[in-house]
C-alpha cells in the first residue's frame, strides 16, 4: 500500500540490545506518532487475516483511551513497540556527555555508554506499524484527527525495532507482536491464528487458508469464534474452528507427534515436525472428502455457494456444515484412532447419519422447534454416535436415559447401531 512521505524527524533516543534485537527508546510528539505509525496489518501478507487483525480494535477501547487522553491532566502511557522499515533511518550516537564542570557523577562514563545516547533520524519515507500498543494507536489517531488541543503536546516513549519485508523477518516480527501481547495481556484467539510463529495449530491452519485449495479464498469464514455469520452462504466453517478442530486432531489422535495443546501453543516444533502435522491436517480433510461425499462436493466445487445452500441453512442441512459438528466428528474420529489409522478412522465414521432433522442429531444438535442449533449436548450426542459404532464410553443404560432426558422423549430408543 503505498503512503505519501511526511517530513523528516529528529527523535531523542537510547540505543540499547536485547538478545538479538537492537532497539531505539524514542520520545515522539502525539501528532507525529498518529501521521507516522500505522496498525499491524502490514505483517501479514494474506490479506483476510490482515484484516482479522484490524477486527481486533475495539471501537469502544479507542474511544475511552482517546476520552483519557483529552480529560484526564494525569495521563501516562507505557511505550509503544514500533516496527520500521523502508526509509533510511539514522542513529547519530552523541560523541561525549561528560560534563564539563568535570561533575564526579559523568567522569568516568565508559565509551559503550556515551554511545547509547543520540538521536535517530527519520527521513519521512520510511514504514512505521505498531506491535504492542495498537489500541492505544487508534486512540491516538482518534483525538488527533477530532481536532488536538495540547500545549505543550504530548511526548510518548516509543520503541523503534528493524524489521525486514522477508519471510523470516515477517516471521521474526510476527513472533514478536505476539510475544509482546502475551506478556502484556491474553492475546484474542483471532490474533494468535493470524500472526502466532509457535503455535502449531495455528501455523498449520494459516498453511491450510494459503497453500491448500480446500479452504482459500471464501471457503473459510474469517471468524475467530465457532459461530458462523448467518448471512455466509461460500464458507465450511470458521478460522475459529478450523483452528479448535486441529487441536483436537494434534492431541487426541494416536499419531507419533501428539502432544498436550500447552505444548502445542508455546513451543514451536522443528520445522521437519510442523511440516508434519501440516500434513497431517492436509490428510485428515483430504480423507474427509474422500469419504463423505457432501465435502467432497465442497471441495471440488469451482463456487461452494450452492453446496453450501443444499447442507446449511434453515432446513437444517448436513451436521459437518456446523462448526460444532465437525468438532463432534473430528473427536469421534481421533478416538477411532486408537485401533484404526487416520484414514480408516475417517471411512468408519462416514457410516455415521449427518442430517440435522433425523436422529440422534434432532434435539441433540438440532431444535426442530425453532430450527436453530443447540451447544448444550455435545457430549451426549457424541457418546450416542459412539454407541451406534460400538465405541461409547457409557453404558447402554446410562446413555439411554441420558438420551432420553435430553431429547425430551421417554419413550425414545438408542438410534440402531451403524456397519
Amino acid at each position: 500500500m503505498s503512503r505519501q512521505k511526511t517530513k523528516r524527524v529528529v527523535l531523542p533516543a537510547l540505543r540499547g540490545i536485547m538478545g538479538d534485537w537492537i532497539y531505539y527508546s524514542c520520545l515522539m510528539d502525539i501528532r507525529e506518532i498518529s501521521e507516522r505509525v500505522r496498525y499491524a496489518e502490514e505483517i501479514h501478507k494474506n490479506k483476510f487475516l490482515s484484516d482479522m487483525i484490524q477486527r481486533q480494535l475495539k471501537t469502544g477501547r479507542s474511544e475511552q483511551i482517546a476520552r483519557y487522553l483529552k480529560t484526564q491532566p494525569e495521563r501516562f502511557f507505557n511505550s509503544l513497540v514500533i516496527a520500521t522499515y523502508g526509509g533510511h533511518p539514522n542513529w547519530h550516537a552523541l560523541s561525549d556527555v561528560r560534563s564539563k564542570e568535570k561533575k564526579p557523577e559523568l567522569k568516568d562514563l565508559d565509551d559503550e555508554t556515551i554511545g547509547s545516547l543520540g538521536f535517530l533520524t527519520l527521513r519521512g519515507d520510511e514504514r512505521l506499524f505498531a506491535l504492542d500498543g495498537q489500541h492505544r494507536l487508534a486512540g491516538i489517531k482518534k483525538i488527533v484527527k477530532d481536532g488536538l488541543n495540547q500545549d505543550p503536546r504530548d511526548e510518548l516513549s516509543v520503541i523503534l525495532v528493524a524489521h525486514k519485508e522477508t519471510a523470516k523477518g515477517l516471521e521474526r516480527t510476527r513472533r514478536l507482536f505476539t510475544t509482546l501481547n502475551k506478556t502484556a495481556r491474553p492475546v484474542s484467539k483471532g490474533d494468535i491464528i493470524a500472526l502466532d510463529e509457535d503455535d502449531a495449530m495455528a501455523i498449520c491452519v494459516r498453511w491450510l487458508i494459503e497453500k491448500t485449495d480446500m479452504f482459500s479464498g471464501e471457503r473459510v469464514a474469517f471468524v475467530a469464534s465457532n459461530n458462523m455469520p448467518v448471512k455466509n452462504t461460500k464458507a465450511l466453517t470458521t478460522i475459529g474452528n478450523l483452528y479448535d478442530v486441529l487441536s483436537i486432531l494434534f492431541t487426541a489422535s494416536e499419531f507419533s507427534l501428539r502432544k498436550h495443546k500447552a505444548d502445542l501453543q508455546r513451543v514451536r516444533p522443528r520445522d521437519e515436525d510442523l511440516e508434519a502435522y501440516f500434513e497431517y491436517a492436509k490428510d485428515y480433510f483430504v480423507f474427509l472428502g474422500r469419504n463423505f461425499e457432501e465435502l467432497d462436493s465442497f471441495f471440488k466445487a469451482a463456487n461452494t455457494a450452492n453446496v453450501v445452500a443444499k447442507n446449511r441453512g434453515a432446513h437444517g442441512g448436513n451436521a459437518l456444515f456446523r462448526p460444532i459438528g465437525l468438532e463432534i466428528f473430528t473427536r469421534i474420529i481421533t478416538k477411532l484412532t486408537r485401533d484404526l489409522s487416520l484414514a480408516e478412522a475417517v471411512k468408519r465414521a462416514a457410516l455415521l447419519p449427518r442430517d440435522l432433522t433425523e436422529e440422534p442429531f434432532a434435539e441433540l444438535m438440532w431444535d426442530t422447534s425453532t430450527s436453530t442449533i443447540v451447544n448444550s449436548h455435545k457430549v451426549t450426542l457424541r457418546e450416542t454416535l459412539l454407541h451406534m459404532l460400538g465405541r461409547s464410553k457409557l453404558p447402554e443404560k446410562a446413555l439411554l436415559e441420558r438420551y432420553r432426558k435430553e431429547v425430551g422423549d421417554d419413550t425414545a430408543d438408542l438410534p440402531d447401531a451403524v456397519g
